[in-house]
């Protein structure tokens, strides 16, 4: 059960680092009006989140002290290609925090840290796209990590930013309603179709749809953050530093509850020996 909780926290911090790094990027290459302590702080953030993402995966291995040695199979692995992408991704982050402190040129390292960031999280979905199991062997894995760093990795930056005072206008938050309602949508074609399968993916997306933790995922990562988002949009009032930690904190316990379905569900199958 600890392993499953070590890869948990390591997807979900992972890829809401690559998001909020990405966020970043395009925030200081389109504005070009962010104050070097602002960026400062925030990837600075995003270190922490990659650091502690990197050590909560350590938690998944039975001799910590050898995680190096999960990198030596990149040409036919692709789980040596997410440790590697991964790490680079980390070594990335530092650069980019670095130069942003210093005052250094960081374009590069923002273009090159984003690309990176960019095909670390579908090489992590790739993974688990194993024939072993059929609920996981289509597009599903990669799909979602995706739309978790699309959705959380923007809302972290713009708690992180919020802090720092900095004015955020409509687009960030018009994308993130978005991303939320597309995660949203896409998880129930994809129950839907585990459903209409038969055998083992049925009984997975039954499994999924039986579980009280399915349904806390929906209301609180989904219909609670995108009603606050919704009413915003209403009332048009996109100045909504009151409501953004909130947010953030609703999507972010929503990603956990729904990465731990992910590989709960199958956990629970095996159990039955399926």
């Amino acid at each position: 059960m600890m392993g499953e909780w070590a890869l948990v926290l390591f997807t979900v911090f992972s890829q809401m680092a690559a998001g909020a790094f990405v966020s970043l990027w395009v925030l200081d290459t389109v504005k070009g009006n962010m104050k070097e302590a602002t960026g400062t702080f925030v990837s600075q953030g995003v270190v922490l989140a990659m650091g502690l993402g990197l050590l909560a995966s350590l938690g998944h291995l039975g001799h910590p002290l050898e995680a190096y040695r999960a990198s030596a199979h990149f040409g036919t692995s692709w789980l040596s290609r997410e440790v590697v992408l991964f790490g680079l991704f980390f070594f990335l982050t530092v650069v980019y925090y670095w130069q942003w402190r210093t005052g250094g040129a960081r374009r590069l390292v923002g273009i090159i840290g984003s690309l990176v960031a960019l095909l670390a999280v579908p090489t992590s979905g790739m993974v688990y796209v194993l024939a072993a199991i059929p609920a996981w062997n289509n597009f599903g894995p990669i799909l979602f990590f995706l739309l978790t760093a699309v959705t959380l990795g923007p809302l972290y930056a713009a708690v992180l930013l919020m802090i720092k005072q900095y004015s955020l206008g409509k687009s960030l938050f018009q994308f993130v309603i978005a991303a939320l309602a597309c995660s949203c949508m896409s998880f129930a074609l994809y129950l839907s179709l585990l459903i209409s399968a038969g055998d083992v993916a049925a009984l997975t997306g039954w499994n999924t749809m039986l579980s009280i933790t399915f349904w806390l995922r929906l209301f609180i990562g989904w219909i609670a953050p995108l009603g606050i988002l919704g009413y915003v949009l209403a009332r048009q009032q996109w100045h909504i530093s009151r409501y953004v930690i909130l947010v953030f904190a609703l999507v972010l316990i929503g990603e956990l509850l729904g990465r731990e379905l992910f590989y709960g569900s199958v956990v629970a199958l095996t159990m039955f020996g399926l």
